[in-house]
């Protein structure tokens, strides 16, 4: 059952994003080089961009270390009946976005 938001309260917002992680570093070649170098193409979510209502409210920038399927966590206050939308992008420039609309109960 989903929570009861009323105006003003602060809302708990959980968004988990399906994206493999990976920094490029590996070892290419163990037997010649036991250094790590550059194995793979790096590949991470850059950014995650969050509207509410259409205006931006906050943005996180990420680094190759972030994890594989990340769980970002935040709060907002719902202060009006309006879409939730959260962007991302990762260091190649694809985007994925998906919303909800905030409504108020009671």
């Amino acid at each position: 059952m989903a929570r009861k938001i009323k105006k003003g309260d602060i809302v708990k917002i959980k968004v988990k994003f399906n994206h493999p992680s990976f920094t490029g570093l590996g070892r290419a070649n163990p037997e010649k080089e036991p250094s790590f170098n550059r194995a793979k193409p790096v590949t991470f979510i850059r950014n995650m961009f969050v509207y509410y209502d259409d205006q931006l409210v906050t943005r996180f920038r990420m680094s190759s270390g972030i994890a594989d399927d990340p769980l970002f966590t935040f709060k907002i206050k719902a202060d009006k009946e309006a879409p939730l939308k959260v962007v991302f992008v990762d260091n190649h420039g694809e985007k994925w976005e998906t919303s909800k609309k905030i409504k108020f109960k009671g």
